[in-house]
């Protein structure tokens, strides 16, 4: 399959993108507390990422920024079949350039 990566954009989830992240956690075994997500989100807006290819959404990472001394990354999923395609390491990338050289801490599975 040929893959164009020049199709594939992360933006800022909506609360409808949030809901399709969380349901891919539930999937993957994780046990998000209920509401949790909600307060991060409001916690910063900006801070929910979905990646989409072709308009479908394929990756998801959270960079919640809660002060200049302290952000959390989390929420990292990749689509099974989009796995070892390069989706994963630019879904980060946007994570990373979101918290800005700032310390964090990350959930990873």
């Amino acid at each position: 399959m040929n893959i164009n990566q020049d199709n594939f954009v992360v933006r800022p989830m909506t609360l409808t993108d949030l809901k399709l992240a969380l349901s891919w956690a539930t999937d993957e075994g994780w046990n998000p507390g209920l509401d949790d997500a909600n307060n991060y989100y409001l916690a910063d807006l900006q801070g929910f990422l979905i990646g989409e290819l072709n308009g479908e959404a394929i990756s998801s990472i959270s960079a919640v920024r809660y002060s200049q001394n302290f952000s959390f990354i989390g929420l990292f999923i990749v689509k099974p079949e989009w796995i070892k395609k390069g989706f994963a390491l630019k879904t980060l990338q946007e994570a990373f350039k979101l918290i800005n050289n700032r310390p964090a801490a990350i959930d990873a599975v």
